[in-house]
């Protein structure tokens, strides 16, 4: 029996990094698709574990790529593109009523967790959160979910694990934890139904 729900948060709760190449492109004047691979340089998993602050890496990304603008114009960018996926929230808050334990899981930037916490109020939705930058552990890596488990005083088996990314989802099933790949609300509202939780 399933006591406890855990979620991701980017492209499942709110949108997070993709997409905001759309938003670049016309001050950019590059197409789309090749911003995103340049915005995502190797120092990136020094911002998901807060080792580096969301100016600094910044930063790096204009010098890297010699472009001509401003860190502000960054933060700007991704800020406009966090925004909530329609349809999650009311699950979360459905599973909250029915009495189950909620986690949320995510690899994030202290800065805007900040940010999106402020303007959306989601938090209070859950018994744990838990961000990369406080455990400085990626979904890739099973110790966050051991760590969050313990935190939660779950066992694997009664436990959903609910990700867009199928190598999140391999490793917590690895570990005994049942998964939902994320393919938006409506799927999961259905596949929460047809597993008895909704």
């Amino acid at each position: 029996m399933i006591t406890t729900v855990i979620f991701d948060l980017s492209e499942v709760y709110l949108k997070g990094l993709i997409g905001v190449e759309d938003i670049l492109e016309p001050i950019l004047s590059i197409k789309a698709r090749e911003i995103y691979p340049k915005i995502r340089i190797k120092e990136l998993n020094d911002l998901f574990f807060g080792k580096m602050t969301e100016e600094e890496y910044w930063s790096k990304v204009i010098e890297r790529n010699n472009w001509n603008v401003d860190v502000e114009t960054f933060k700007k960018a991704i800020r406009k593109n966090f925004e909530e996926i329609k349809g999650t929230r009311e699950i979360i808050e459905k599973l909250k009523k029915k009495g189950l334990k909620l986690g949320l899981l995510s690899t994030h930037v202290r800065e805007w967790i900040d940010y999106c916490n402020k303007k959306f109020d989601y938090h209070k939705l859950f018994h744990i959160v838990s961000y990369s930058f406080e455990s400085e552990f990626l979904k890739t890596d099973k110790r966050v979910y051991k760590l969050i488990l313990q935190r939660l005083g779950s066992k694997p088996e009664e436990t959903l694990f609910i990700d867009n990314d199928f190598k999140n989802l391999a490793v917590a099933k690895r570990l005994g934890i049942k998964t939902i790949k994320f393919r938006g609300p409506d799927k999961l509202e259905n596949e929460l139904r047809n597993m008895g939780i909704l």
